[in-house]
């Protein structure tokens, strides 16, 4: 039998996540309502994405800043590729508008040296001045109710097409880092990225890769956003990168790299997305959530590294 301190870094985490949400089924019959619990798992799907694609930069060693800005731009220019008439090209455009950021993340890191908390902070920078260049400060509006159907309000199965999007993105990143060579190169470039590189591991490539990789999602994630409301801002995913941080983290992905899970980030994504749900029901406000999210963060992160030993643990 496992030692209760190493049973509660395995479980630890699941164990909180239903004690939050014992507690505000306990606090809301709103909250609890079927329907409510349901539309919870359409409403993380954008943070799912987001936090998916974090995780990866995280287990590399590296950090994306950008991820707001860029689902923002990628958000903008496909909504204005669909109100020109593009039609199905706008999709393409969107994801490339992602993966162009990603890919310069890339560069700046690899090529010019920068560190990806500086590299990422610029295309911060660079994103958010093209959304408002493009919108000029309006709201852009489109009218594509086969794009709205595709990734957000289309229903199958009694969901909506977000979560089925967030669902698909997760297995597939959780195929890719336990199935693949390519995931078990980005944990050993986490861990110690000199020993991968003397292995013989392609560094620059991995980098490169993954940082690409996180923008196209952002691209996806632009999409997912503006069909669920119809319309695009130059700011609407600003602040989606500290959430996606925060679902990486807590679910135990160590910030140094080469440690962490994508079920565990799913379970981090999950503990977000109910507190945002259920601290909204309940009528507290916007100040006083963060608070709380913040000292649930802290007390989550605090119990898994003690439960750890302060080291992590195989997943």
């Amino acid at each position: 039998m496992k030692p209760a301190r190493r049973q509660m870094a395995d479980y630890g985490l699941a164990a909180a996540l239903l004690v939050v949400l014992a507690a505000l089924m306990l606090l809301s019959p709103a909250f609890r309502d079927p329907a409510n619990l349901i539309g919870i798992g359409r409403q993380v799907a954008i943070l799912g994405i987001a936090a998916a694609a974090m995780t990866f930069v995280i287990l590399a060693g590296e950090i994306d800043l950008s991820v707001g800005a860029v689902a923002s731009a990628a958000a903008v220019v496909t909504a204005i590729a669909l109100a020109e008439g593009y039609g199905i090209w706008a999709l393409p455009i969107g994801l490339a508008v992602g993966a162009g950021f990603g890919l310069l993340n890339g560069l700046l890191v690899v090529y010019v040296a920068i560190p990806s908390f500086i590299a990422t902070l610029v295309s911060f920078f660079i994103a958010q001045g093209v959304a408002l260049t493009l919108t000029g400060g309006r709201t852009i509006l489109f009218d594509a109710e086969w794009f709205r159907q595709l990734f957000a309000t289309g229903v199958f199965a009694g969901n909506r097409a977000a979560f089925w999007w967030l669902l698909a993105v997760a297995l597939l990143m959780w195929w890719l880092l336990a199935r693949t060579r390519f995931g078990a190169n980005i944990y050993a470039l986490g861990g110690d990225a000199e020993s991968a590189g003397m292995l013989g591991l392609p560094v620059a490539r991995l980098r490169l890769a993954i940082f690409t990789l996180t923008g196209a999602l952002m691209g996806l994630v632009g999409m997912i956003l503006i069909a669920r409301i119809g319309n695009a801002r130059a700011d609407g995913a600003i602040g989606l990168e500290f959430d996606a941080i925060a679902a990486a983290v807590i679910g135990g992905t160590r910030l140094g790299g080469g440690a962490g899970s994508m079920p565990r980030t799913m379970l981090g994504v999950a503990l977000i997305g109910i507190l945002n749900n259920g601290l909204a029901i309940l009528n507290i406000d916007f100040n006083t959530q963060q608070v709380i999210k913040g000292v649930l963060v802290i007390a989550v992160v605090l119990i898994d590294r003690w439960a750890r030993g302060g080291r992590e643990v195989p997943e």
